[in-house]
């Protein structure tokens, strides 16, 4: 079943915590929201290799029947109505669904680095997150 994407929200910079703006669709397949995907509109160094341009999520009952690959193809030409030419998208080393999710959209592994020390991530208890980069 295929997907379409459905906008639900645009969210406003907060240059004190270094976030940008960002569009929220819901990911919708057969007439229901089955997740979300955000396209954040920045395009800074901390994004590109620790943030990513991409956040997703597919609600439990509805995954494993690859919607989330679906909505990053269907998100490619909105990023590039907003100028992109490339998103990365960031993930957690053991977040192997999550791998096979970007590679199946076409995504390529570019290598897996330390999150600064400083940042949101690693408070949170991201030490390492694997980089994905996806040719819009």
């Amino acid at each position: 079943m295929a997907v379409t994407l459905r906008l639900q929200k645009v969210t406003e910079a907060d240059p004190e915590r270094g976030w940008a703006p960002a569009e929220f669709y819901d990911i919708v397949a057969g007439g229901e929201v089955v997740g979300t995907i955000q396209l954040r509109l920045g395009n800074t160094d901390y994004m590109r290799l620790y943030g990513g341009h991409v956040g997703y999520k597919v609600e439990p009952e509805h995954r494993g029947r690859g919607y989330a690959s679906q909505a990053l193809t269907a998100l490619v030409p909105i990023a590039r109505g907003h100028g992109f030419d490339e998103i990365w998208i960031t993930v957690r080393p053991e977040n192997t669904a999550s791998c096979r999710t970007l590679e199946k959209a076409g995504a390529s592994f570019e290598g897996t680095l330390a999150v600064p020390a400083d940042s949101d991530l690693y408070a949170r208890g991201d030490l390492h997150m694997r980089r994905y980069r996806l040719l819009v």
